[in-house]
């Protein structure tokens, strides 16, 4: 990869603190070889490195690379035929889904996040979600070639399960409940979709050798959620994380009913039963955590346990709003995911800030909430301790170049005060269509907004001519049985009795 100068009016290299970041006005940065090497005034970089292609014209906010910290899949739920839902019924209607080629999928949702700025994402990927002509190994070999072709960097976290598999109870004792039809089917697909740990270990150990050469990609290991995983499994997948020196990714207390869950089981939250398991550490990472309790949030700061916060996706499925005010003031590195869809149906990571920025300003002159510059941080340097990537999220000498340009014009235009900081400019007007040029260990993936390596219109019209394919009887019967199921999940969980806690975040009072 060649050398290069990316150019800006404003260079943000860091976020400082909550209320400052480190900022460098007619900038610039030189990288070589995907390494950055200097940050500093254009002119000095431009006479120092004379040679170097400029990329950039001196208009643009050049940032850090944004990292979607939580992210499952392309073509969102709601374009595969399903409405938003409260997440346990909704993930009963996700049945019906039709399969779609991974590759493809996984490109198309590659390309979206690159125009939006994103350069690194942590993708969680479920061993039950693959087409029924592939092996596990295949599934999770062509998303993570697709992400190789787009460019980008990514934390593959493959996701696991061994119980529980339609609700959250024993899988024969609430198929014991339904028709003979609907339990002898979902009993089939429970069966065909189980993995012994055995098993597990080795599809994730063949992935990582498989792409232990790429430096852009890190493979995790991921329990679905606790309510998912046995106690053996989670102490399994603890023990192989530690061996290979990797991250771990969970899915924690999304819902109420995964918190009532823990008190119904064992007496206490789901978090504070992986505390007495020893299942925290910096190594995990927690999507959603809407549910956490103050005496949860101690022994999260307290581990290193790091939580990424997935606000559309918790509106959207009335989950609720994280306490993450409550977290940041306790210490806890906060990220931020998209989770496949975001608040409106896109990959617009500025947006999904936004509403970060927006959705946790408590009433009251003196209350918390988080300012542009604490959001730009999870977004960016806290994102990469998320994913594993520890010279990424900071423009700084050393670090690999993942950087975007971001083009000033509507954000500015046709006025904004001189006095204004730019990172709440970017916050308070940014879009991800705002995002000019992106860049990945010193590559230009994306310029202009057109893509230098890959033909997004090629892609678009293979994944509609795949979408174009009648269903097959296999995915027929799906979509029966997720219809006939829906109503029985619905009546399950409607017979859990919420609880009365005090809220972690005050609101009004009628």
């Amino acid at each position: 990869m060649p050398s290069s100068i990316i150019r800006g009016k404003y260079v943000v290299k860091r976020v400082i603190d909550k209320w400052s970041s480190e900022i460098v006005t007619d900038g610039a940065v030189f990288q070589d070889n995907g390494s950055i090497v200097e940050v500093g005034k254009y002119q000095d970089i431009r006479l120092k490195y004379d040679r170097a292609q400029v990329i950039g014209d001196g208009k643009q906010i050049v940032l850090p690379g944004l990292i979607n910290s939580h992210h499952h899949v392309g073509l969102t739920p709601f374009q595969l035929g399903n409405i938003d839902l409260p997440l346990e019924p909704w993930i009963a209607i996700r049945l019906a889904n039709r399969d779609v080629d991974n590759y493809l999928d996984t490109m198309y949702c590659a390309l979206q996040m690159i125009e939006n700025g994103i350069t690194t994402v942590m993708h969680n990927h479920a061993t039950w979600r693959k087409p029924s002509n592939q092996s596990f190994q295949e599934s999770a070999r062509d998303v993570l070639k697709a992400y190789q072709d787009s460019g980008m960097r990514v934390a593959f976290s493959f996701s696991h399960r061994d119980q529980n598999h339609v609700v959250y109870e024993d899988d024969n004792r609430f198929l014991s409940t339904l028709p003979k039809d609907l339990a002898c089917k979902l009993s089939n697909r429970i069966s065909n979709s189980k993995l012994s740990p055995d098993a597990y270990f080795t599809i994730f150990s063949d992935v990582s050798h498989a792409f232990s050469n790429d430096p852009k990609i890190n493979v995790f290991l991921s329990p679905g959620n606790v309510q998912w995983c046995s106690d053996s499994l989670l102490e399994q997948i603890k023990l192989v994380a530690k061996k290979h020196n990797t991250g771990i990714h969970i899915h924690l207390q999304e819902t109420i009913y995964q918190k009532l869950y823990g008190y119904k089981t064992w007496g206490k939250t789901p978090l504070a039963h992986l505390a007495d398991i020893g299942f925290l550490g910096k190594e995990l990472s927690c999507a959603h955590g809407v549910w956490l309790t103050k005496s949860d949030i101690d022994m999260i700061a307290n581990s290193g346990t790091m939580v990424v916060h997935n606000a559309s996706s918790n509106l959207r499925l009335k989950s609720g709003i994280a306490p993450i005010n409550r977290m940041t003031d306790k210490g806890v590195i906060v990220a931020i995911g998209i989770d496949e869809a975001g608040l409106n149906d896109d990959k617009d990571m500025l947006q999904e800030m936004r509403l970060v920025s927006k959705i946790h300003r408590e009433p009251g002159i003196s209350s918390p909430y988080p300012t542009s510059h604490s959001v730009l941080h999870m977004a960016t340097a806290n994102g990469s301790k998320a994913t594993f990537f520890d010279d990424i999220g900071v423009i700084e000498a050393g670090n690999r170049a993942d950087i975007i340009l971001v083009d000033l014009d509507h954000i500015t235009n046709p006025y904004l005060d001189p006095d204004t900081n730019m990172i709440d400019a970017l916050l308070y007007r940014g879009r991800g269509l705002d995002v000019n040029t992106t860049i990945v260990d010193g590559n230009v993936i994306m310029k202009d907004r057109t893509f230098t390596g890959v033909d997004k219109e090629q892609i678009w019209r293979e994944l509609r001519k795949w979408l174009s394919k009648d269903l097959t009887q296999e995915e027929l019967e799906r979509k029966e049985v997720s219809r006939k199921l829906l109503p029985f999940v619905e009546e399950y969980y409607k017979k859990w009795d919420f609880i009365s806690d005090d809220p972690l975040y005050f609101f009004n009072q009628g």
